[in-house]
């Protein structure tokens, strides 16, 4: 089985001006959401709500998505980016 990742438009606009590194690292996190489902092995991975979680992409940068769906494995990420402001 394989999730479905579905990126918000604001979250496809933040990844897209962050570092080259940085998108590098999420899109490598995205693939092994898709494989591996809201909790890949190898990722600073923690819940930070009902269905919500943060992956750690480096020391500054976090990815945060929530599960929209169990049923169809859905995953929907809302945010990409610095963590001061990851969790406003």
């Amino acid at each position: 089985m394989t999730w479905a990742v579905i990126l918000t438009g604001k979250a496809y606009k933040q990844l897209k001006v962050l570092p080259a590194a940085i998108q590098d690292l999420a899109d490598a996190a995205i693939h092994d959401l898709e494989a591996e489902g809201p909790n890949p092995a190898g990722w600073a991975v923690r819940k930070t709500g009902e269905g919500e979680y943060r992956v750690r992409l480096t020391y500054r940068y976090r990815m945060r998505y929530r599960v929209t769906n169990r049923r169809t494995l859905e995953i929907e990420v809302f945010y990409v980016g610095h963590r001061k402001d990851a969790y406003r």
